[in-house]
């Protein structure tokens, strides 16, 4: 265990005026580099302070909590606090100077901040005029319109003069608010079809 007092904050933001942007972007790579270290140790240390693996001084005897692994875990995560702190105070510098932090961000900064991002989005949207919902439309995340669903949009074929509509959900096409049922639609596409010819028949063409 190290027993040097470690630089106080005051200082180490003191000593980051002196460093040029590169430098900074190297102060922060570093500190990162010693966290994923004590992290990983950490994680050998834990079941021998746990006691759920037996020590190597006595692998024969009943697994039992290592104090030694217990105060160097503590340690280390007292390490990690500080360096926190450290990259905190870089990023103060970074943008103190008026640059942005984007490009000292660690990939898994990155992946936290979108997956914040997403869950506030989500948290608000509306989706088919209900609230919190995920499905979508399919087409670059936009909710599908009520419009397509309860019967005033609906889409279909024509082959050979006859016309064959799309099936629409039954509960949204038996409902009111305006909505045409299959029959209705099919009989009114069927009249602008014979208009349609009748304005050919006069020399319409487009």
């Amino acid at each position: 265990m190290s027993t040097d007092a470690p630089i106080s904050p005051t200082r180490f933001a003191a000593a980051l005026k002196d460093l040029s942007l590169s430098m900074l972007h190297l102060k922060v790579l570093e500190l990162r580099n010693s966290i994923a270290h004590l992290d990983y140790s950490n994680e050998q240390l834990r079941p021998f302070a746990d006691g759920t693996e037996p020590t190597l001084s006595s692998p024969s005897s009943p697994p039992q909590p290592d104090q030694d692994c217990v105060d160097a875990i503590r340690e280390n995560e007292d390490v990690i606090r500080r360096m926190q702190e450290r990259i905190a105070l870089v990023r103060a510098e970074v943008e103190e100077r008026g640059c942005s932090w984007t490009e000292f961000q660690s990939k898994e900064e990155v992946e936290e901040e979108e997956r914040r991002r997403r869950e506030e989005r989500g948290g608000a949207a509306l989706v088919n005029g209900t609230g919190g919902g995920e499905a979508v439309n399919g087409e670059g995340g936009r909710a599908q319109h009520s419009a397509w669903t309860d019967g005033t949009f609906q889409t279909g074929t024509i082959s050979n003069g006859e016309v064959r509509m799309d099936a629409v959900p039954e509960q949204e096409t038996t409902g009111g608010g305006g909505s045409l049922t299959d029959e209705e639609l099919r009989r009114r596409v069927e009249e602008q079809l014979r208009s349609l010819d009748d304005d050919e028949e006069e020399g319409m063409h487009l």
